[in-house]
């Protein structure tokens, strides 16, 4: 295993591990599921390499020490995606013909070369046909593929699993009830995106609203076969033409914006760069942005939309033993540039309910270490 590692380029180097019998193996699930520190990632790939060494076949210790670097990698914290790729051939070499290598090498390729790389997910599937970490890809295949009966159906086996937190499914539940019902909806994430697409699915919340990711719009036969199915003519520009990533998915807004007629809003959780040329008439409604050329009340708007239809009691108190609750923290945070802005409507119209919200503000404050800057705003 030591040799195998120093031929990778150290994916795990000696500058930042821990010493290798200190703590406890634990499980590594990705950040947009548990939240971790950078240095937690560090000893998780130290102690499970540890682990490798003496059991270099060991299925599971080679999809947590993959996860942990995987997580490495995106903090760019010394993993490189050359790393990661070779990583997956001394994947490949040691565990062949398991889910874990099929599993990691799809994982590992995303959407480069997808219709050549199908064929690890499709393996994967066949040797383990019920485990939950195949719900994303799977979903993200579907999707791109446009095949709305696996899309459907998949949607219901990822809610049966209760595999994601149900604060994320109410935090999307609150995103989707302030669009309309025939809205575009743009998302840029997976906690965003993933419970949306699940709860109209599976639950028949706002079916009819296209939710259309940022990230995954840029991928061409994604883009091609969805832009076809809402109406909208192709984007001829080469993508290759922008120079970066923000640059594409902005280019690719502003196209979807010019060829619809349709309510167009972007989740609370988006990106700036995303409607930055058009910000003046952009719109916060509560979890999410309205675009607009025609001026409206968006406090009211925001009004009606907490007051009527977001589900809130979660952010009062926490019932449940949930290893994502940091992430559902962090989620929640974006609540607070339209609570902040309705508790001022309220103080200002001597409404008793601004008592009851400036609370639900300082208490997701206080769970996101933002309880100083909160204070001062309110």
């Amino acid at each position: 295993m030591k040799q195998i590692l120093i031929a990778i380029t150290c994916i795990v180097s000696s500058t930042f591990l821990y010493g290798q019998n200190a703590g406890e193996k634990e499980k590594v699930y990705s950040l947009v599921k548990q939240k971790r520190t950078t240095e937690w990632y560090k000893k998780q790939a130290d102690l499970w390499g540890a682990h490798l060494d003496e059991h270099p076949s060991d299925p599971d210790a080679w999809l947590n020490y993959y996860t942990a670097n995987r997580m490495l990698k995106i903090y760019r914290k010394g993993v490189s995606p050359h790393q990661l790729d070779s990583l997956v051939e001394v994947i490949a070499d040691k565990i062949p013909n398991t889910f874990e290598y099929h599993y990691i090498a799809f994982w590992n390729s995303g959407l480069r070369n997808l219709m050549e790389n199908v064929k690890h997910l499709e393996k994967a599937q066949a040797l383990g046909p019920n485990r939950i970490e195949l719900h994303d890809d799977l979903m993200t295949y579907y999707q791109v593929m446009r095949d709305k009966e696996n899309i459907k159906t998949v949607a219901q086996n990822w809610f049966a699993s209760n595999d994601i937190s149900p604060g994320l499914y109410t935090w999307c539940y609150n995103m989707l009830q302030c669009v309309e019902d025939d809205a575009i909806l743009i998302t840029v994430g997976d906690n965003d995106t993933y419970p949306a697409w699940i709860l109209q699915e599976a639950k028949g919340v706002k079916p009819q609203v296209s939710i259309i990711n940022a990230s995954l719009i840029t991928y061409d036969a994604y883009r091609e076969k969805y832009f076809k199915e809402l109406g909208i003519p192709p984007y001829d520009i080469d993508t290759s033409a922008h120079k970066n990533w923000n640059e594409i998915s902005s280019a690719l807004i502003q196209h979807i914006k010019k060829h619809t007629t349709r309510p167009f809003y972007f989740a609370i959780s988006a990106q700036k760069h995303l409607y930055d040329s058009f910000e003046s008439d952009v719109y916060n409604v509560g979890m999410a942005y309205k675009w607009t050329d025609s001026k409206f009340d968006n406090i009211a708007v925001i009004k009606k939309n907490y007051e009527k239809y977001m589900l809130l009691d979660y952010l009062k108190v926490d019932l449940s033993n949930d290893i994502s609750q940091g992430v559902v923290d962090g989620s929640n945070s974006n609540y607070l540039m339209s609570f902040v802005t309705l508790y001022h409507h309220y103080k200002e119209s001597e409404d008793p309910e601004a008592v009851r919200l400036k609370s639900l503000i300082l208490g997701i404050a206080k769970r996101t270490d933002q309880l100083k800057e909160i204070t001062e705003l309110l």
